[in-house]
């Protein structure tokens, strides 16, 4: 059994390989408690770890496994799953990456990770201030009955004049369908710096969101993939990276 774990900044992703398939996968938030979590669901016949993610060095010693750049593990995760794509839209809790792919890993890269407006806790916040789940936003956005905008480029301003638009009576709908194409926005702008190579893959637990996906092929004149289990596409990287060298 191969394990590919990949702790991020908001949830962490573990998956058991075998004979390169997916056994079991396990998702659970970024708590105090998180290494405590691993290791209890860590099957007796490990024969590798590969660990990736923004705590990987710290559980690589812990766990004795093998510490995997992000990127690289995107890269050969996303290659995995979809072997035609050529560039991949990562959106995780804390940061947007555009990756252009090769068949053995990345030939370039670009990140967004200072501002939460391009993130996923953008999306999270909007639910929150919204009063729902972060998973129900496409389907509420889906009913808005006009267009507005939200023009603040800080994701602190952001939810700011979200309070603003709720105050004045705007509905949420109209608000979750401004918030998806705020976010869309910033992300075809940074795929667009890097230049895009179709088909174009779209991975992290950003791409769960079915609204921000259609908004992105819009805006990007290309048809998205979203890969299978998108939120795991580190983890499987991790794994088979861990497993190849």
């Amino acid at each position: 059994m191969i394990v590919g774990i990949d702790a991020g900044s908001s949830y962490t992703k573990v998956v058991f390989l075998k004979n390169k398939k997916i056994e079991k996968f396990f998702v659970f938030p970024t708590s105090i408690d998180y290494e405590e979590r691993i290791r209890k669901i860590l099957p007796p016949n490990i024969l590798k770890i590969g660990i990736t993610g923004y705590c990987r060095r710290m559980l690589a010693e812990k766990l004795k496994g093998k510490s995997i750049n992000e990127i690289k593990a995107l890269s050969v995760g996303a290659k995995f799953l979809a072997p035609s794509i050529k560039t991949l839209i990562d959106l995780g809790g804390q940061d947007c990456k555009i990756i252009k792919l090769k068949e053995d890993g990345f030939s370039d890269f670009i990140m967004n990770d200072r501002c939460a407006a391009g993130t996923g806790k953008f999306l999270e916040m909007v639910a929150s201030r919204l009063g729902i789940k972060p998973d129900k936003l496409s389907d509420l956005s889906e009913r808005a009955d006009k267009d507005i905008t939200i023009s603040s480029m800080c994701a602190v301003f952001a939810e700011s004049e979200i309070i603003s638009l709720l105050a004045r009576g705007e509905k949420p709908e109209n608000i979750a369908k401004a918030s998806l194409n705020s976010i869309a926005d910033r992300i075809s702008s940074l795929a667009k710096g890097l230049g895009i190579t179709h088909p174009l893959g779209f991975s992290g637990g950003g791409a769960l969101n079915k609204g921000l996906a259609n908004l992105l092929s819009e805006k990007l004149n290309v048809q998205l993939l979203v890969l299978p289990n998108p939120q795991f596409i580190g983890a499987i990287g991790a794994a088979i990276t861990a497993e190849t060298t």
